[in-house]
């Protein structure tokens, strides 16, 4: 075979390395295209799947507020949350259900430092079940402050815990002329707060 012979065969060659390239090029981009779509699809359907959790659990928490509210005759039913978790240094409150006339207190209790309630807190961690029946009775002066400014002449909190953390308690506020029955608010309370702590979520730092 002469050089020029050589020569064709060598590009005929590199023609058919080039095109085999180009070809396994194109099969793994069509692969990682397929799979990044499927990545994609999955993490949708997860996204989708977590927002029915979310409105899921949202609508059991309402549900629950709204039925203790009415049974208990409350001005003001909601949930104190510390976080995060691990750590906690703020509480919030994100879900309420109000009475008529009554101000929101979402706004105003929200990544509240959890040093300057202190000793409001503290009760609330640390204690299942308690009423305040005066104002007078909550020993901590910016929570007492606070209670006074949110139309509350009472007070009654109910622990939430699961596997041995504190997730936040449901906080009953009322009148003063309400007759504080400690059986009956517990019983209420309990019903509520077993139902609800299964399927609070996590306040997220980021998402405030």
């Amino acid at each position: 075979m002469d050089w020029q012979g050589i020569a064709t065969l060598i590009t005929a060659i590199g023609t058919i390395i080039a095109l085999f390239l180009n070809f396994r090029q194109h099969t793994y981009n069509k692969e990682k295209e397929y799979e990044l779509k499927k990545r994609e699809e999955r993490d949708n359907a997860q996204r989708a799947e977590e927002r029915k959790e979310m409105k899921r659990s949202s609508q059991t928490i309402y549900r629950e507020l709204n039925r203790v509210f009415h049974n208990t005759g409350a001005l003001r039913a909601y949930i104190v949350q510390p976080h995060p978790l691990d750590k906690s240094k703020y509480i919030s409150v994100q879900y309420e259900v109000l009475g008529e006339g009554m101000t929101s207190i979402v706004e105003r209790v929200h990544r509240l430092p959890i040093g300057s309630v202190g000793t409001f807190v503290a009760e609330l961690s640390s204690r299942d079940f308690v009423m305040w029946t005066t104002q007078s009775d909550v020993k901590d002066g910016r929570a007492r402050a606070m209670m006074h400014e949110f139309g509350a002449d009472k007070m009654a909190a109910m622990r939430m815990m699961r596997d041995d953390v504190w997730l936040g308690n449901l906080v009953l506020d009322f009148d003063l002329h309400y007759p504080m029955n400690a059986v009956y608010l517990k019983s209420k309370m309990s019903e509520a707060s077993d139902a609800v702590k299964y399927v609070l979520p996590e306040i997220e730092e980021d998402c405030l």
